[in-house]
């Protein structure tokens, strides 16, 4: 009996709080803040998309006009909900009515009020939250099972050189390659491994790749840049040249490789117009090695650190360039700060390896 008192009473009180919330107070308050800031944040996204390269002025235009209309079909649907209001008052006395008779008559015929309460220890403990590491055992786990699996080894991959295990991720691609269809994209992905698993030196297996990459798709960017940066790396500047200008008629001129690839033609021209290498090979090599120590032993500017990686780029010095592309990182654990110089270093293959703050 006591039982059934306190619930009756709790029950009262909450159905009143309940109703007298919802005659006193505006029930869409806090949706109208959600709304507002799911609305602000897709504005601060397409910006960073338009910061980045990823729209167009005109897309990114099309864009905030088509979130102005959504805002006001939006408030002038709140606009119409005000004269419904006696309406919804009325509907929610009825749906209280209806949630207490249930719930009475639901634990009537349901309920044991007279059970023993449970022990802490013998309740069953939540599911702990699956981190990456044990969704990679669990990947592996599936694949030890079912090798032959595509979808298994596609999603790993990437995670494997995310982490810096280049050596899986080498096994990884290739079996994507064997049970797949070969792709300019999955042999640039493999060609990429085996590169960062010998230290970022691409060996003749690499570059055969990057090569099967570009012919197999004409527009193939990452490969091309690759063969490009090859060519400078080996003193090929006729070569380099022409990979450059290839490479640079794909772009539509606002890609955040394109200043990168711009910096290798002038290179590479240099280079030919003075023979075996270029005038101020040395110096240049100086400069970027002198920036290199000072970023290490002072520190220095994002836009600094994103000219150190790009010149190991244009210099075909990936492992460097990756190196350096980690200390940046380091060095700005802010994701937002970073936009540039990871759009730069997703262009060109090179891996984050840590996780931002």
């Amino acid at each position: 009996m006591v039982f059934w008192i306190l619930a009756i009473v709790v029950t009262a009180a909450a159905c009143g709080t309940l109703y007298y919330a919802a005659v006193r107070q505006p029930v869409n308050a806090a949706a109208d803040t959600a709304t507002n800031a799911h609305f602000r944040l897709q504005l601060k996204e397409l910006d960073g998309d338009l910061a980045a390269g990823r729209l167009g002025p005109a897309e990114a235009q099309a864009a905030r006009g088509e979130i102005a209309r959504e805002v006001l079909r939006l408030q002038q649907e709140q606009a119409g909900r005000g004269g419904a209001g006696d309406r919804q008052r009325q509907g929610l006395l009825l749906a209280i009515a209806a949630t207490v008779i249930i719930a009475f008559a639901g634990y009537a015929a349901l309920g044991q009020p007279g059970l023993p309460a449970q022990p802490l220890a013998a309740r069953t403990a939540p599911a702990p939250e699956l981190d990456l590491d044990a969704a990679v055992a669990r990947i592996e786990a599936q694949l030890a099972e079912s090798p032959d699996d595509l979808r298994g080894w596609t999603v790993i991959a990437p995670v494997y050189m995310q982490r810096g295990r280049f050596a899986d991720a080498e096994r990884a691609y290739r079996r994507v390659l064997e049970l797949g269809a070969p792709s300019a994209d999955a042999q640039t992905d493999l060609g990429e491994a085996i590169m960062m698993a010998r230290g970022g030196e691409i060996d003749d297996e690499a570059l055969a790749l990057f090569e099967s990459a570009a012919a197999l798709d004409p527009e193939h960017v990452r490969s091309r840049f690759y063969l490009a940066a090859e060519a400078m790396r080996a003193g090929a500047f006729s070569e380099a040249v022409e990979r450059w200008n290839e490479l640079l008629a794909l772009s539509a001129g606002s890609e955040a490789w394109v200043a990168t690839a711009r910096e290798g033609l002038a290179a590479a021209q240099a280079g030919l117009e003075g023979g075996a290498a270029p005038p101020d090979a040395d110096a240049i090599a100086g400069m970027v090695e002198g920036l290199a120590e000072r970023l290490a032993t002072e520190g220095g500017s994002i836009d600094e650190w994103t000219r150190l990686v790009r010149s190991r780029l244009v210099l075909g010095q990936t492992a460097q360039a990756q190196s350096a592309y980690d200390a940046a990182r380091d060095a700005y654990p802010d994701a937002a700060a970073r936009t540039k110089l990871d759009v730069l270093a997703a262009d060109n293959g090179l891996v984050a390896t840590g996780a931002d703050k």
